[in-house]
């Protein structure tokens, strides 16, 4: 619901049910998940928007910015098109067999009954 830049971090406020709220403080770099409602849209006004088409654009070279930019500490170790590894099976036949096959199939071979 709330986002604070503390010394450490970020200071977030978040809802609980019944109406409680808990603040969880984390150090930088963190990933959050928000509902909506914790901004308000602003939409464009025809006057900004006709402004915005007559603003100079500056094209600007890597050199440029590259001191300002830190070192990519990213590295992608493989890129893979992962393996399938579900097989679909379909039952057929009246309603009262495929229901036995089925749980028949559960209890053996995938064991959750």
């Amino acid at each position: 619901m709330q986002i604070e830049k503390t010394e450490a971090g970020i200071r977030v406020k978040r809802e609980l049910e019944a109406g409680y709220f808990q603040f969880v403080d984390m150090p930088l770099p963190a990933v959050l998940t928000i509902q909506s409602g914790i901004n308000k849209l602003r939409y464009a006004t025809l006057i900004g928007i006709k402004q915005a088409k007559n603003k100079p654009l500056r094209k600007v070279a890597l050199a440029e910015v590259q001191s300002a930019i830190s070192a990519n500490m990213q590295k992608i170790e493989r890129l893979y098109v992962p393996q399938k590894t579900k097989n679909t099976e379909f039952l057929e036949g009246a309603a009262g067999e495929v229901a036995k096959k089925l749980v028949e199939k559960l209890r053996n071979d995938v064991r959750v009954l």
